[in-house]
């Protein structure tokens, strides 16, 4: 071969080839070198010149750290939306200082000045204060040129952008259509026509239902059921078993009573009394054996006031010497007169306690604390011990007995129902339960037994031992549940009925009250609606329907209870003098949302003039 390659090499031909080859070759890596050529730190370039990484990646920092300040830890996709923000912002004012490069626009230092003496972070008693100033940069991560060069960005983009935008005004006629759709206001009469309230049917024949039957098998079809075997291995199941001891529940009980003692507490019924012959004459009756309730009478004839206090701390009393003999008084007993502000006291302390948790609360609280504890350790301890057994193929029906283990073996449908229609009995939480049944339906009959981690620390592995498909049930099974159906079904066709007349007799001429009274039912009034009301317990359809409809004109919609029958009875078209904020409103927020267009379609326009490329892979390297 390298024979006649150089035998080859000997011709002219060869020659020439070989010579264009070369040449080829020489070209190639120029264009190359040329395409390439360029800051290795550019991100992203506009009209050629390079937007440098340093830049983004230093607005981009200053964004993740306020991020960060309000304790939040930014997830990838977040840092991602950061780093995109501060390439943006970099972008926009390249091609700004592109754009007024090109129209000859620049900033003078009076311009730059003025805004720096409006910021009112910069200013000390309403003058501009340069300490301050340069504290604020330094708090933010901003050198003063950096914050210059930000203000003169700002100034060309008004000056490039404000005299377009400015003009932008939504039309009279087009502002007015759209305040007159969204102001509009209707309101409409309402006939809720029941089913439940249709009579009842009598049983029809067998013939009648199994024809019923046969056109609606899709209600009467089983769905689809899984036989499983299920073990648990689970802290809150084996917890109630578990065996603390009573020393350990004190110790822990002594810890919860440190971390929030209790404060003694009173209950006492109070008299206040301004006068002492008063206080005497009720006094006596009380020590003689009144109830309260006959005390409460008595002060109304001695211009007495009756008080009772539930559960105080010594501190809660008002009055500082009526907290000291009530607290240092014996329950049941009626004492005072006691001095006090505003007069004088009786009182009789009808419960001595204490605030915080019942002590026998405490108890249970810190025995299953304890149980749980001990129930996790168990379940460490024995999740291994499962694991192999599982691997070593051995039947969830032989599984060791001293596991802890929980064993379920039923039959059940994706919704965790039972053939009878109740819940499965699966134990555990609504957590547990759902992992368990997603799990019997993702998993193939006779597939082998895996440990699957559950919540809260569970485990649990299942089996598939039969799949039984949807089926239809036979008409004599499901004989009662067709005759149910059948019997709702005319109730439904009935009340359908009696709305498509009323429906009819409104849109003929007759007032919706009166039709509705001869079918012994009841006309409302509905609220105002507009095109942005959705009102509530009721179909979404009735507001579009209403502002379909002409006054006076009646529609019937199907509710989850029946069918509401809503005439149109009244239009109220609004005027700017009506609500002349909203239209204001509306008017700000159209122009605004205008000039915002034309503002980002000269930003779009600027950006394809200068061809602005990104470089992918280094702008990755921002917030990864």
């Amino acid at each position: 071969m390298l024979v006649w390659v150089r035998n080859l090499m000997g011709s002219w031909v060869a020659r020439v080839f070989f010579a264009l080859l070369v040449v080829v070759f020489i070209f190639w890596g120029v264009s190359n070198v040329f395409t390439m050529a360029g800051s290795p730190n550019a991100v992203a370039t506009v009209a050629g010149q390079p937007v440098d990484v340093s830049v983004v990646q230093a607005a981009y920092q200053r964004a993740l750290n306020q991020y960060q300040q309000q304790g939040q830890t930014p997830d990838q996709a977040t840092r991602q939306q950061l780093a995109e923000q501060a390439l943006s912002a970099a972008i926009r004012e390249k091609i700004m200082r592109q754009a007024a490069a090109y129209d000859r626009i620049g900033v003078p230092d009076a311009a730059v000045r003025a805004v720096l003496d409006g910021i009112p972070a910069f200013q000390t008693n309403g003058s501009f204060d340069k300490a301050k100033f340069a504290q604020v940069l330094r708090q933010n991560g901003l050198s003063e040129n950096e914050f210059i060069n930000e203000i003169k960005d700002e100034v060309i983009s008004r000056q490039l952008i404000t005299p377009i935008i400015n003009g932008a005004q939504v039309p009279d006629e087009m502002l007015g259509q759209i305040f007159g759709l969204l102001g509009e206001q209707r309101t409409a009469s309402l006939v809720n026509v029941p089913v439940n309230t249709q009579p009842v049917p009598a049983t029809p024949s067998d013939a009648v239902l199994q024809r019923f039957w046969q056109n609606h098998q899709s209600q009467f079809t089983s769905p689809e059921y899984r036989k499983i075997q299920l073990v648990i291995l689970s802290p809150a199941l084996m917890a109630p078993h578990e065996k603390v001891s009573e020393a350990e529940v004190q110790a822990a009980v002594a810890r919860a009573q440190a971390n929030s003692p209790s404060t003694p507490v009173r209950s006492a019924d109070v008299l206040s009394v301004e006068d002492l012959a008063d206080a005497s004459q009720l006094l006596a009756a009380w020590k003689k054996g009144a109830s309260w309730a006959k005390m409460q009478a008595l002060a109304k004839s001695y211009h007495a006031v009756s008080v009772p206090l539930a559960k105080m701390q010594q501190n809660q009393i008002p009055s500082g010497a009526l907290a000291n003999a009530i607290f240092a008084a014996p329950a049941g007993q009626v004492m005072g007169p006691i001095a006090g502000g505003q007069g004088m006291y009786l009182f009789k302390v009808t419960d001595i306690g204490q605030s915080g948790p019942d002590q026998a609360q405490l108890v249970a609280q810190a025995t299953q604390q304890l149980q749980l504890q001990q129930a996790q350790a168990d379940v460490a301890k024995n999740v291994d011990a499962l694991q192999d057994a599982l691997a070593g193929q051995t039947p969830l029906d032989q599984l060791p007995g001293n596991l802890g283990l929980v064993a379920v073996e039923g039959t059940l449908d994706a919704g965790g129902q039972t053939p009878d229609g109740s819940a499965a009995p699966i134990p555990g939480g609504d957590d547990l339960r759902n992992a368990i049944v997603k799990a019997a339906f993702a998993t193939q009959p006779g597939q082998a037994a895996k440990l699957q981690s559950g919540p809260d620390g569970s485990y649990y592995a299942l089996t598939v031992q039969k799949l039984l498909p949807p089926a239809v049930q036979a008409f004599a099974q499901a004989k009662a549940k067709v005759l149910a159906a059948w019997q709702q079904d005319q109730q439904i066709r009935e009340a359908e009925v009696i709305a498509a007349d009323l429906m009819h007799n409104v849109n003929t001429g007759t007032p919706i009250a009166k039709a509705a009274s001869a079918q012994g039912l009841t006309a409302t009034a509905s609220p105002v609606y507009t095109r942005q009301t959705q009102p509530q317990d009721q179909p979404s359809t009735l507001v579009p329907s209403l502002f379909a409809m002409k006054s006076g004109q009646a529609t019937m919609i199907q509710t989850k209870d029946g069918f509401l029958v809503a005439a149109l009875t009244k239009v109220v078209q609004p005027t700017p003098q009506s609500d002349p904020a909203m239209y204001a409103q509306l008017q700000q927020s159209l122009n605004k949302g205008l000039q915002d267009d034309l503002g980002g379609s000269f930003l779009a326009g600027l950006q394809a003039r200068d061809k602005v490329t990104v470089n992918q892979k280094l702008f990755a390297q921002i917030y990864q």
